[in-house]
């Protein structure tokens, strides 16, 4: 039997999971502190990683630190940034192949990642060492294995097509599939997910009024945290609640908009809607009313668990 482990790594948050265990998140930031110190604990889901030669702090306790590097600013597909987020969700040997997921087919990039983990490595997570061999690493599309796991699971009517959309942190994808899994259309879109709506929200007013009152600049990473908590306060004092239903409403019909245009020649069949990524949850209430659509109960964790269905 082959061991099989999953990889999600996405520009808010990183998800991994072993083939018959639960899916890990970490967010997805890191901060070097191979001369420095973290000075606080380490967490499950905020590990201190020994790496080449390096040490880090990933995920929540990284946030805190100055110089946190996110993997929405500087680049998910960079190896110093997927390679400590994959190998750190592993917390026991593994000799096997990784279930990479990807965006978009880029030989490049794939080549870049499979060149990088395909190998033995040897990793200290939180004090423990592990050694893990990866034989191979197969590579799947975002969104679409999740349609296809849903259509699979009878969440979507199965007499029409699908339109999909996958909002994470950095980039938005879309499909149209049908029911027998062909793909009609898809793409993917750079820039345009919830960093989006972040720099709409510290661009706004408000927020620079803060910002010119205090002399404060405001970070993407704990911005979207903020977002993603639902407490939309920016640390304990920069309360941007008022102005963010009016943005939210905005950034989102602006989404939709751009991508109905787009697939408008596949929509003649589209009978569902499905909304998964990280994003999603921001307008469950919004169309939780709305016949044909469809957000999962945990949308962030629709991709990865259908790797794991396989």
């Amino acid at each position: 039997m082959i061991n099989i482990y999953c990889a999600d790594i996405g520009n808010y948050s990183s998800i991994t999971a072993l083939k018959g265990e639960k899916p890990r998140v970490m967010r997805s930031v890191f901060q070097d502190v191979t001369y420095t110190s973290a000075r606080d604990y380490d967490t499950d889901d905020s590990p201190s990683v020994k790496l080449d030669d390096k040490v880090l702090v990933l995920g929540d306790r990284a946030t805190k630190q100055k110089n946190s590097q996110t993997a929405a600013e500087r680049g998910k597909d960079l190896p110093e940034f997927f390679k400590p987020f994959t190998l750190a969700g592993l917390r026991q040997d593994f000799d096997g192949v990784v279930r990479f997921l990807v965006p978009e087919h880029s030989q490049w990039h794939e080549d870049t990642i499979r060149r990088t983990l395909v190998a033995e490595h040897q990793i200290n997570v939180n004090g423990t060492n592990y050694r893990h061999r990866i034989k191979n690493v197969e590579f799947f599309l975002e969104t679409d294995v999740a349609v296809i796991n849903a259509y699979r699971n009878g969440k979507l009517d199965m007499d029409g097509d699908t339109l999909a959309i996958d909002i994470g942190g950095g980039t938005t994808n879309y499909v149209v599939i049908t029911p027998s899994s062909e793909i009609l259309t898809r793409r993917s879109i750079p820039k345009v997910g919830g960093v989006s709506l972040t720099n709409d929200i510290i661009n706004s007013d408000l927020m620079q009024s803060y910002a010119k009152r205090d002399n404060v600049a405001f970070k993407v990473a704990k911005m979207m945290d903020a977002i993603a908590d639902g407490s939309f306060t920016y640390g304990r004092k920069y309360d941007f609640s008022s102005v963010f239903p009016g943005l939210l409403e905005n950034w989102f019909n602006n989404l939709m908009d751009s991508i109905t245009t787009a697939a408008n020649d596949y929509l003649a069949d589209v009978t569902n809607v499905m909304l998964i990524g990280g994003c999603a949850n921001l307008v469950r209430q919004k169309l939780s009313t709305k016949q044909g659509f469809y957000i999962p109960v945990n949308p962030q964790l629709s991709n990865i668990q259908a790797l794991l269905a396989m």
